[in-house]
C-alpha cells in the first residue's frame, strides 16, 4: 500500500530510525509523508487487507499487499486469502522499538535458563519465524466519583515489641480517573498480555497506518465491556496500592472483596473506551497438535515464552540422580529406622499429590480459558467475570490449611517423642492422609473440566499410596514388623515416581496449547523489523 517514491517498490518501517525505508533502494521517507489528512479527519476507519487462516480462522489486517503465507496462531503455511476491508480506527500506536534481531537475543537468553528446553529452540532457523504483530487494547478510563474512607492496618517491630497501628485513610481520588489497558483481540490470551505488560504511553503516537508498514494488525474482535468489572478492580487495586505505600512495609488497606460494596466505596464506573495498537513479536513452535508461543513486548523486550521439557533429555539425567540417590539410600537404610523411612516416603507422596493437584488447576484454567475473558462469552463469561479477584484467595486457603496439620502433626510429634519411633510414623501417616483428604476433595471441580481424564487416576494413586501407609503404620504398632514398613515405603516411592514422570507430561500440556479454533491469523514477512 505505501510505495516508494523513487523506485515504486513496497516500503517498510525501519525500527531503528523509525522511518518508512524501501528494502530495494534503500530511500527513506518519513512515517509523515504518507499520512492521508483526508482520511485521518473524517473517517472513523482505514483500508486494509483482512487475511484468514484457512486452518484456524485467526485474522490479521495488514496494509502490505503481499500474500501472508504463514499463521504465527497455529503455525500452518499456507497461501491465505485475503480480502479488502475497512478495520476500526485505532486512536493511538505504539510504533516497534524492539528489532527482530533483538528479540532473538532476547529470547535464546530466556531459553539457555530452561535445561531442558527442545534443542530447536535455539536453531537460527527457526527464530528466524518472529513476526511483527500489532495487537489491538482496550483503553479503559475508570473514573471515580468518591473520596473512600479506608481501613489501614500497620503492623511493625521495634525494639522488643510488636505494634499493630490502625489508621483512616481518605484518597482524594473523586473526578480523577485511571486508564487500564486491555487486549481487544479474542486470539491473543489475555494471560499473555499480562505477562508481557506494560506498555509505556509515553510512546504514544496518534494513529497512521504508514506505522503499519511491513507488520501485521491483529482484528480487534472483543468488546471492551467484556472487561468492564476487571478494569474497575484493577483501577481499585492501583489505588489501594497507592495508599499502602504511604505507610509502612506490609500495611494493608481492609477492604472487602466483595465488587459491589468496592464500587460503593469508590463511586467507581466506566467513562470510556477507545482502541490503541502495541506492537508485539510473536514466535509459534508446533509439534503434532500443540503449540508453544513466544511472545515479546516490542516496545519494552519484555517476555512470554511456553518452553515445554525434551522428554528424552530430562530422563537421561533424572536416570543419573535416581541412581546417585539409590546408592545413598542403601547406605543411609542401616542407620534410618524403618518407621522413619515409611513417615519419609508418605511425606513425599504427600508432596507430589499437592503439586500434581496445582497442575490440575492450572490446566484446568488454560483449558477453560478462566483467566482469558476475551475467548469466551455466554454463560461462562459471566461466570469468569464473578470470580475475578476470588481465585488467589482460594489457592492460599489451601496452603493455609496444609501448614497448619503439618503444625498439629509436628507437635504431636513433639509430646509422643518419648515414645518408640512406631507411635510418631502413626501420628505423621494420619495428619498426610487427613491434609490429602482436603486436596482430592478441592481438586474435584478442575478434574471435571480437563480434557485429559487420565489424570484423575494418577492423581488418585498418591492419596491410595499416603491411606496404605498409615494402615502400614498402625499395623506396625502391633506386629513391629520392619518388612511391612519396607512394603509400604516401596509403594508410596514407586508412586512417587510414576506421579513425578507423569507430571513431566502435564507440564507439557501446560507449556503449551491446543490448535486454536478462531479461524482468523497469519503471521507475515519474516524479513520485517530485522
Amino acid at each position: 500500500m505505501y510505495k516508494c517514491k523513487s523506485c515504486g517498490g513496497d516500503l517498510v518501517l525501519n525500527i531503528a530510525r523509525q522511518e518508512l525505508k524501501c528494502p530495494y533502494c534503500d530511500s527513506v521517507f518519513p512515517v509523515s509523508d504518507y499520512e492521508d489528512a483526508q482520511e485521518i479527519k473524517g473517517q472513523d476507519t482505514y483500508e486494509t487487507t483482512i487475511y484468514t487462516c484457512s486452518q484456524c480462522g485467526a485474522e490479521i489486517a495488514t496494509t502490505d499487499s503481499t500474500a501472508v503465507t504463514f499463521c504465527s496462531y497455529c503455525g500452518t503455511e499456507a497461501n491465505l486469502q485475503g480480502r479488502l476491508a475497512r478495520e476500526k480506527r485505532p486512536k493511538y500506536i505504539i510504533p516497534f522499538k524492539q528489532t527482530k534481531e533483538q528479540c532473538k537475543v532476547i529470547y535464546s537468553e530466556n531459553v539457555k535458563k530452561q535445561p531442558y528446553a527442545p534443542k530447536e529452540f535455539t536453531s537460527p532457523e527457526y527464530l528466524e519465524n518472529f513476526r511483527g504483530i500489532y495487537i489491538p487494547y482496550w483503553e479503559i478510563n475508570v473514573g471515580f466519583d468518591k473520596n473512600p474512607e479506608l481501613k489501614v492496618t500497620e503492623k511493625y517491630t521495634s525494639g522488643e515489641y510488636d505494634y499493630t497501628d490502625e489508621y483512616t485513610a481518605n484518597p482524594k481520588i473523586a473526578g480523577t480517573k485511571i486508564p487500564i489497558p486491555q487486549d481487544a483481540s479474542a486470539s491473543f490470551d489475555d494471560e499473555i498480555a499480562a505477562q508481557i505488560a506494560p506498555f509505556n504511553k509515553e510512546d504514544m503516537k496518534d494513529f497512521n497506518p504508514a506505522y503499519l508498514a511491513g507488520f501485521f494488525a491483529d482484528t480487534a474482535d472483543v468488546d471492551a465491556d467484556v472487561y468492564s468489572e476487571k478494569a474497575m478492580v484493577m483501577a481499585e487495586d492501583h489505588v489501594i496500592k497507592n495508599v499502602e505505600l504511604a505507610f509502612r512495609a506490609g500495611a494493608k488497606v481492609d477492604l472487602s472483596k466483595d465488587q459491589k460494596v468496592r464500587t460503593d466505596t469508590f463511586g467507581s464506573r466506566i467513562e470510556e473506551s477507545h482502541l490503541n495498537l502495541f506492537p508485539v513479536w510473536f514466535l509459534t513452535w508446533r509439534k503434532g497438535d500443540r503449540l508453544a508461543y513466544g511472545v515479546i513486548n516490542g516496545e519494552t523486550g519484555k517476555i512470554s515464552a511456553d518452553i515445554p521439557i525434551d522428554t528424552g533429555s530430562f530422563l537421561r539425567t533424572s536416570a543419573i540422580i535416581a541412581l546417585v540417590l539409590f546408592i545413598i539410600s542403601c547406605v543411609a537404610s542401616v542407620l534410618v529406622l524403618p518407621a522413619t523411612v515409611l513417615m519419609i516416603s508418605s511425606i513425599a507422596a504427600l508432596l507430589v499429590h499437592y503439586l500434581y493437584r496445582q497442575e490440575i488447576i492450572s490446566l484446568a484454567e488454560r483449558e477453560s480459558h478462566a483467566n482469558d475473558l476475551g475467548a469466551l462469552s455466554g454463560e461462562a463469561l459471566e461466570e469468569a467475570k464473578q470470580s475475578i479477584g476470588k481465585r488467589k484467595a482460594t489457592k492460599s486457603g489451601t496452603i493455609g490449611i496444609m501448614v497448619k496439620f503439618f503444625v498439629v502433626a509436628l507437635i504431636s510429634m513433639t509430646i509422643v517423642s518419648g515414645t518408640s519411633g512406631n507411635g510418631r510414623s502413626v501420628i505423621v501417616c494420619l495428619a498426610v492422609c487427613i491434609i490429602g483428604i482436603v486436596l482430592q476433595l478441592k481438586a474435584g471441580k478442575y478434574l471435571s473440566k480437563l480434557q485429559e481424564k487420565s489424570m484423575k487416576t494418577i492423581f488418585l494413586l498418591p492419596f491410595m499410596a499416603e491411606i496404605i501407609a498409615l494402615i502400614i503404620a498402625f499395623i506396625g504398632t502391633v506386629h513391629d514388623w520392619d518388612w511391612i514398613y519396607y512394603t509400604g515405603s516401596i509403594i508410596a516411592f514407586a508412586v512417587t515416581a510414576i506421579v513425578s514422570i507423569n507430571m513431566i507430561k502435564q507440564y507439557n500440556l501446560l507449556t503449551t496449547r491446543p490448535i486454536p479454533e478462531f479461524h482468523n491469523r497469519e503471521g507475515g514477512n519474516k524479513d520485517v523489523g530485522a
